[in-house]
């Protein structure tokens, strides 16, 4: 029988060891030794877990580098509005306001948006950036068709696993070829190419 402590304390009150029956000390003691092997499981899981990281890292490391997809970003429909889009396509602007696009604030700096005008299809894209100052998001054009009438139509979005966007402004999924579909839009006659 290992060695008992001079009291024990249960629910906050301290029993001298002394005064325990025997079937009392039988469950100390068996209460002792359970806590040991949780102590030595705990530190058995320490171990492991520490392998465990260190095999996860060997594991990154030997892994060959990759490309980042195109698809790393996220890419975005946005409906232009049609008066904006004949008074202002093409705009022959490095960035426009979101706010004059009527666009919603879940933008984050980077994000990739595709402008589409219902009638006409995708007329450019371009990149969210945010003002530091002001928190205003601008969208800096890297492309834009050179008219309405020069834009990539819906009927072609379907070969790039798309349809034409629904809503105001939809996530394209992630099935989506975007990379196809910028090459295709930047091949449109008249493209216009923006330096970001």
């Amino acid at each position: 029988m290992p060695k008992l402590p001079k009291s024990v304390v249960l629910e906050g009150r301290r029993y001298p060891t002394w005064a325990l029956s025997s079937q009392a000390r039988e469950q100390l003691v068996n209460l002792h030794q359970v806590d040991e092997h949780i102590a030595e499981l705990r530190g058995r899981l320490a171990y492991y877990t520490a392998a465990r990281e260190q095999c996860q890292k060997l594991l990154r490391q030997a892994l060959p580098e990759q490309e980042q997809p195109v698809n790393a970003y996220r890419y975005y429909w946005h409906i232009a509005p049609l008066e904006w889009a004949r008074k202002s396509f093409p705009t022959r602007a490095s960035a426009i306001s979101l706010r004059l696009l009527g666009a919603v604030s879940h933008y984050r700096e980077g994000d990739r948006i595709l402008l589409y005008v219902k009638g006409h299809g995708v007329v450019g894209w371009g990149v969210v950036s945010i003002d530091t100052y002001s928190t205003q998001r601008h969208l800096a054009l890297c492309f834009e068709v050179a008219a309405l009438d020069q834009a990539l139509p819906a009927k072609a979005l379907k070969e790039f696993a798309l349809r034409h966007p629904n809503r105001g402004s939809q996530l394209l999924p992630e099935s989506a070829d975007v990379k196809r579909l910028l090459v295709a839009l930047e091949a449109r006659p008249g493209a216009v190419r923006n330096e970001a």
